[in-house]
């Protein structure tokens, strides 16, 4: 199968940085075949990018997908109280709340030009798919590429985290021969994960060959406690037992220490910076520019929606391109080019698929998206680069392709059937109490 992107004006990068040039896109089945001027394809779908930018899908490298029930829920609180309250919801959650729920944070996900995400998620699959699916039947069913880790915590020989444990080998086991599917280990954090069980899951990454994603250094509350009871950071902590021995990616990092960053650096650790999140529970701002400095693969997460309210990366990329220059007093500490690679290319090494995602170049996936740009935001089109990270809302984002099949087309979805899922939503939410009273 072949599509045409024909009209556009594309966005590219090479050794000089980002550039844009009007171009056309050939794509056979799920790769890019050419960007040229001139195409000679006959026989395919086509598709008018007149008047808009084509770019590569954006990547979400760390959240929570699920989350969507929590949306205007648990909000104003400090982190820890936040915390619980929201798994005492969780836990009446059932494997097919987390298939819809999962489903609604796709859907806003590719409406707002997210084509692959990293989720931790609190369910694992038991059928291939239907509402039993949890994230990765939603995955499946959609279209969306995603990397799915199952949140796992508690200590090696217990019970519960055995059966969690077994879980999560088994939905890697599968679907494991799904395209756009893939599966990491996702242990919750240093303080939920004891010692044990995380050499027992870097064991396991080892032998299985895949990656780890976990929370560090999140709140100063984290940061106390690890202190006290190992006499060391969160970062240097999951260190010393083995975690960066394996990819991994660590969400947050709001506290990591100069040391902390020489170590993951030096360890090739990715870090998901997810700076509303941050803003919104209160911890403070990442260190960012000390990460880029020292080398670190730095990429964007939005956190879930009990802790930002959104999925939308055009929003963390506004974000990430203003707190971190407000927080360091530097203006130019990150500029809109950095911020911009952080939610593609970045990304896309975070889950080891440099170079063939976040990027548009002959055969490279075709995760592409389609931004209208007669908007008023992109209106006088002085820098692109600065208006997709400080003036898009992700509200013009026209149409997605995810493996070279379209998701979406002219601001229509065409793998889910959005009103289905949010009258699903409200049945969930009604049965989960989830409605506060309104305080005046």
């Amino acid at each position: 199968m072949r599509t045409l992107i024909k009209n556009g004006l594309v966005l590219l990068r090479d050794e000089s940085g980002w550039k844009t040039e009007k171009k056309d896109i050939v794509i056979r089945d799920n790769r890019i075949e050419a960007v040229t001027a001139s195409p000679s394809v006959e026989g395919c779908k086509v598709i008018d990018a007149a008047g808009k930018l084509v770019m590569p899908g954006l990547i979400n490298t760390h959240t929570h997908a699920y989350m969507t029930i929590h949306r205007n829920y648990a909000d104003d609180l400090a982190f820890f109280e936040w915390l619980d309250k929201v798994q005492k919801v969780e836990d009446d959650m059932t494997e097919g709340d987390i298939y819809w729920t999962t489903l609604l944070g796709i859907i806003e996900m590719i409406r707002s030009g997210t084509t692959c995400f990293v989720d931790m998620t609190i369910k694992s699959a038991r059928e291939m798919s239907g509402p039993g699916s949890a994230a990765a039947g939603a995955v499946k069913e959609s279209g969306i590429r995603a990397v799915i880790s199952r949140g796992l915590a508690g200590v090696s020989d217990s019970d519960e985290s055995i059966m969690k444990y077994g879980q999560a080998v088994r939905e890697m086991e599968m679907f494991g021969d799904e395209s756009r599917l893939s599966f990491i280990h996702g242990p919750h954090a240093p303080y939920s994960c004891m010692a044990d069980y995380l050499q027992k899951l870097t064991r396991s990454c080892k032998d299985r060959g895949i990656g780890q994603t976990i929370h560090l250094s999140e709140s100063q509350t984290e940061m106390d406690g690890i202190a006290k009871e190992h006499g060391t950071t969160p970062i240097q902590y999951v260190d010393s037992l083995g975690e960066f021995d394996v990819p991994c990616i660590a969400a947050h990092c709001v506290y990591a220490t100069d040391e902390d960053i020489q170590i993951m650096g030096k360890k090739n650790v990715s870090v998901a910076l997810c700076p509303k999140s941050n803003m919104k529970l209160g911890n403070g701002f990442a260190p960012a520019k000390k990460m880029l400095d020292a080398g670190i693969n730095v990429c964007l997460g939005t956190d879930g929606c009990g802790s930002n309210n959104s999925l939308n990366m055009f929003s963390e990329m506004n974000a990430a391109g203003m707190v971190y220059k407000g927080a360091s007093r530097q203006a130019q500490c990150i500029d809109a080019a950095d911020v911009l690679k952080m939610a593609t290319l970045n990304g896309a090494k975070a889950i080891g698929r440099e170079g063939e995602l976040g990027i548009i170049k002959e055969g490279a996936i075709a995760d592409l998206i389609l931004i209208s740009l007669n908007e008023p935001q992109f209106i006088p089109a002085n820098s692109i680069i600065s208006g997709l990270v400080y003036s898009s809302t992700g509200s013009e984002v026209d149409t997605v392709l995810v493996d070279g099949k379209v998701l979406m087309e002219n601001k229509t979805l065409m793998t889910i059937d959005e009103h289905k899922v949010y009258n699903e939503i409200r049945k969930i939410a009604a049965r989960l109490n989830m409605k506060e009273a309104t305080r005046i």
